[in-house]
């Protein structure tokens, strides 16, 4: 039942053009994609769903929220609208910046915190470091 919730949200983004879909818990908050963690920048600081959000506790994300200092914070959906950047993390994706979401551009993307996680993640994966 769940693996066919996660691939109707993916083939839905895929029709409207994007490569993720990002989904609520079960109480409406703020929880990941169908095969990534979501990170969101809110008035300059970053942002990620808390594992308690029922999220999964994503290598990459690990690393990220280590390296970058971002906090674990439970936050509605609907923080996606206010967010001025947003960038998904994953075992494929590394740290990839949103552009768009639900039709709404981002202004840009890269933003200067989502470049600097960017930045953070290659110089540690350039530099081979064993997590």
């Amino acid at each position: 039942m769940f693996t066919t919730l996660l691939l109707s949200a993916l083939a839905t983004a895929h029709r409207a053009g994007a490569s993720e879909a990002l989904l609520a818990n079960t109480v409406g908050r703020l929880c990941e994609g169908t095969g990534s963690n979501v990170f969101v920048v809110l008035d300059g600081e970053l942002h990620t769903p808390p594992l308690a959000s029922g999220c999964l506790a994503g290598i990459t994300r690990a690393l990220v929220l280590e390296w970058s200092g971002a906090k674990e914070t439970d936050l509605p959906f609907e923080a996606l609208a206010q967010a001025q950047e947003v960038f998904l993390t994953s075992s494929l994706r590394d740290v990839q910046a949103v552009v768009r979401i639900d039709g709404r551009e981002l202004a840009t993307a890269p933003g200067p915190v989502t470049a600097e996680a960017m930045r953070l993640f290659d110089a540690a994966a350039g530099a081979d470091l064993d997590p």
